[in-house]
């Protein structure tokens, strides 16, 4: 009991929407206030092989950062989950200018997010932090505030070991597919993820 108030049951996002809904409007009502959203996203953009038996991509990855968005990409599927970022990049910078956001991509998927960081730099949309893994190599947007490139130390099979201007690069010692799940990769991502 708060004041004479009775005590209020606050459920959580996992009860459903509706009793959410009707939380939220008992909280205010009585005054007391609820914690905010997060003011933070991240997104991890698989390659092409992280969708086939022999990869598994930002798989564990994800499932150390629970709220963050995984796309597996398959052939072709690169401008689909470009434009599909940028959108909701755009959306939530609207609705929240402070919000800041994160992307790792690997091979293909890294790629993407060097693209995504562009297209959202023309609308001066600032990106937190990219973890580029092995990607086709390139320069960082102006609006990237933070960037790893991860690559191969030493020539393998699929190894770009591609320098993107304006990135630290970082070599890790293993193989093209293996980075994916590499822990100086995760432990890095981990770390800035928003």
């Amino acid at each position: 009991m708060i004041s004479g108030i009775p005590a209020v049951r606050f459920l959580s996002p996992k009860q459903g929407a509706g009793r959410r809904i009707a939380t939220l409007f008992v909280a205010a009502a009585l005054g007391l206030s609820m914690p905010a959203a997060a003011n933070a996203k991240t997104y991890l953009v698989n390659g092409i092989l992280s969708a086939t038996a022999i990869g598994y991509g930002f798989k564990n990855l994800k499932k150390k950062i629970p709220r963050a968005t995984l796309f597996n990409n398959m052939f072709g599927g690169e401008g689909s989950i470009r434009r599909t970022i940028v959108q909701d990049i755009r959306k939530r910078h609207a609705a929240n200018p402070e919000e800041q956001f994160t992307l790792a991509g690997i091979s293909s998927g890294a790629n993407v997010i060097l693209q995504v960081a562009s297209d959202v730099a023309k609308d001066g949309i600032p990106i937190f932090y990219l973890g580029i893994v092995e990607s086709s190599g390139g320069a960082l947007p102006a609006n990237v505030q933070n960037a790893d490139n991860f690559i191969c130390s030493r020539k393998g099979p699929l190894c770009t070991m591609a320098p993107v201007r304006g990135a630290n690069t970082i070599q890790i010692n293993t193989s093209h597919i293996d980075m994916g799940d590499s822990p100086i990769v995760h432990n890095k991502v981990i770390s800035m993820a928003r």
